[in-house]
């Protein structure tokens, strides 16, 4: 149809096996729990190191941590949400065994560093973890520089984090692309604009470009992504 662009759908399996591979750093998005199952189906019994970036660890990413297809995460939160919160008797054996490394931020450093890549920036300035045990932990990826406004004063920064490939979950998506994500979710759309090697989409809709452009204020991730 015009204003299409060039059609990049595909089977959900292909769309897997065509993108992913052992060792990548995953971005996942909240509710991209198709994309997370297939993932399991398609690596199920293998060695993967995948490491995952994910803002709350819950749900069906749990058995990507039970079936040893990961190795590191990095999130801000680990325990099941669901019925009711509580710890994950599946993270707190992968950690007792030291089976996967867990990486701590808040949900804001969290986001704020998937920003920094997507904005093309090595770091973005923050005091959230300032004086955190946090702060101790992540020596690697949070830092103080001096302030090149403020003579003597030192200003605290997150480190870039840039995915390879972030898995999202979506409203509604034309055949291009372009992409309105679920509940407008900042986190999603960041994660997606700082994967290196773009980004997949499941979506609860296939729709046209033209509808797209009616609600276009709601597309935040664009095809060429």
């Amino acid at each position: 149809l015009e204003n299409e662009g060039e059609s990049k759908v595909l089977p959900l399996a292909e769309a897997i096996s065509r993108y992913i591979r052992p060792g990548m750093t995953i971005h996942a998005g909240n509710d991209a729990n198709t994309l997370l199952w297939q993932l399991l189906r398609q690596f199920w019994g293998e060695k993967t190191g995948f490491t995952l970036v994910i803002s709350v660890l819950q749900g069906f990413a749990f058995n990507l941590i039970h079936a040893g297809l990961v190795k590191k995460v990095i999130t801000s939160n680990c325990s099941d949400l669901f019925l009711a919160p509580g710890p994950s008797p599946i993270v707190q054996r992968a950690y007792r065994e030291g089976a996967v490394e867990f990486e701590n931020w808040s949900l804001y450093t969290h986001l704020q560093r998937l920003m920094a890549a997507a904005l093309g920036m090595p770091f973005l300035p923050t005091s959230s973890l300032v004086n955190s045990s946090m702060e101790q932990e992540n020596k690697d990826s949070f830092s103080s520089i001096s302030n090149p406004f403020g003579e003597g004063e030192k200003v605290p920064v997150v480190k870039a984090l840039s995915p390879d490939i972030s898995l999202i979950h979506a409203w509604a998506a034309d055949v291009y692309g372009n992409t309105i994500p679920m509940f407008a979710d900042a986190e999603s759309v960041w994660g997606a604009k700082a994967s290196k090697q773009g980004v997949i989409v499941s979506a609860e809709r296939l729709v046209s470009t033209d509808f797209l452009m009616r609600y276009s204020p709601l597309v935040k991730i664009q095809g060429h992504m």
